[in-house]
């Protein structure tokens, strides 16, 4: 039960970001934003009740948030790491800002 709650809580997060209109990783997402964004939070509090059920209530809440903040923080580096690789090599003598 571990498992599944920590990845039903890594799919709230997706759907979380996945509704940002910062995000490049599928911009088709962007027309069901607000969709993703309720279908979050029934996610992620199914994903801290499967959690709280098998573990107790804060080892179950700490179980689910750790699955949810940590695909949080990798999203946008994959994010960008899949920009770069998309984008098109710089011209030599290129000033490159950010």
């Amino acid at each position: 039960m571990n498992w599944i709650s920590i990845v039903v809580a890594a799919l709230a997060a997706l759907c979380l970001y996945l509704a940002s209109p910062h995000q490049a990783l599928w911009p088709a997402a962007l027309a069901r934003k607000h969709l993703l964004r309720w279908l979050a939070v029934p996610m992620a509090t199914g994903a801290i009740a499967a959690a709280v059920r098998d573990y107790g209530f804060w080892c179950g809440v700490c179980i689910a948030l750790s699955g949810f903040m940590t695909t949080l923080v990798l999203l946008p580096y994959i994010d960008a790491w899949l920009r770069g690789r998309r984008s098109p090599p710089s011209k030599p003598g290129a000033r490159h800002v950010g």
